[in-house]
């Protein structure tokens, strides 16, 4: 009896281990956590400018909450504000990329055309893997013009985000595009265009007004930016106006370091009004810290300045300091207005 016990047991066993022996053992499953968002739902990107988001590099634009990466994200359902479909976010247009990297010193602009080339690519793209935006601007501006700008709620979009585990759908981000600004700092109301004065220098320091001799403020000097209109040069001309709005000459800031003032190629021009530079657009043409950016990276910085005698004996420095982009090819002059005071360069 206890033999024939022993033999089923024998067989039982042996039937467990042939059976487990053809049960598939599932494969590890990825994991997608139904918490998986974005931390951003509304992307507000100025017209005429590559833009990336998260526009801080080290912020956190995807909160994965632990799902299995590599992720893949895709871009759904673009609509209007009216619900209709947005084909103009489903086309693709010519854009400038860089495929080496820009360094800022750079002699030439033959050389820095070398480092750029144009790609096809959507004026909204979301990158596959990695889950950020960019919005980019097209070599020809003339294509936004039909893209709807603030105050227009603009457009709403899906993102359906995947990986072995499953898949899930994001419903309502939102793309609200503000109006092109070729410049900065921008005396323009973003949303509605209209004009809100000329912006001022960032900083000033030393500069006297020539009767008063009181100390003039960054508020007494204007910034005006003017494109020529018929030019397809790409230059960069910096002018001074006293308050009069007449020219002074530029060689009276003395102290300025015009051959490093901005990234140009060849030497710096002087005319009896201004100083002309060649330059490659956007200015800065990328965003990276070199010697010409402000510490971001972001702007271009100039420091315009003289020195002069004062009490006979004492030497006194004086300057202003700018810091704007331009994003937009042309033939542009920048023009520092001294419009509520004008400087003293004599000594006394």
């Amino acid at each position: 009896m206890r033999k024939d016990i022993t033999i089923r047991g024998i067989t039982l066993l042996a039937m467990a281990a042939a059976l487990q022996a053809c049960i598939k053992v599932p494969a590890d499953v990825d994991f997608l956590s139904s918490q998986a968002s974005y931390t951003k739902t509304v992307f507000e990107p100025v017209l005429g400018r590559t833009t990336l988001f998260p526009e801080e590099p080290g912020t956190v634009l995807f909160n994965s909450d632990n799902s299995t990466l590599p992720l893949t994200f895709k871009l759904l359902n673009f609509r209007d504000s009216k619900g209709d479909s947005a084909e103009i976010f489903y086309k693709t247009f010519p854009v400038s990329v860089w495929r080496q990297a820009y360094t800022g010193d750079e002699t030439t602009r033959e050389e820095i055309e070398k480092k750029r080339t144009l790609e096809h690519h959507r004026l909204f793209e979301l990158r596959e893997h990695s889950g950020q935006f960019v919005m980019w601007a097209p070599e020809n501006p003339a294509y936004l013009n039909s893209i709807r700008q603030q105050p227009d709620e603009g457009y709403t979009f899906d993102v359906e985000v995947s990986n072995s585990g499953g898949k899930k759908i994001i419903r309502g981000m939102q793309l609200k595009p503000m109006r092109s600004r070729p410049f900065e700092p921008s005396g323009i109301d973003p949303v509605t265009g209209n004009s809100l004065g000329y912006p001022s220098v960032n900083s000033i320091y030393g500069m006297v007004d020539v009767h008063s001799q009181t100390s003039i403020g960054s508020g007494d000097v204007n910034v005006v930016f003017y494109k020529e209109p018929e030019s397809t040069a790409r230059r960069l001309s910096i002018e001074f106006r006293d308050t009069a709005y007449r020219p002074i000459d530029p060689k009276l800031f003395a102290a300025t370091k015009w051959e490093e003032l901005v990234h140009h190629f060849g030497t710096a021009k002087f005319e009896s009004d201004k100083v002309v530079y060649e330059v490659a657009y956007p200015i800065p043409l990328t965003r990276r810290v070199t010697r010409y950016t402000d510490a971001g990276g972001s702007r271009a910085a100039l420091k315009i300045g003289y020195d002069r005698i004062v009490g006979g004996f004492l030497r006194q420095q004086a300057a202003m300091t700018l810091n704007f982009a331009i994003y937009e090819p042309g033939d542009w002059k920048i023009v520092f207005w001294f419009r509520g005071a004008n400087p003293d360069f004599k000594d006394n």
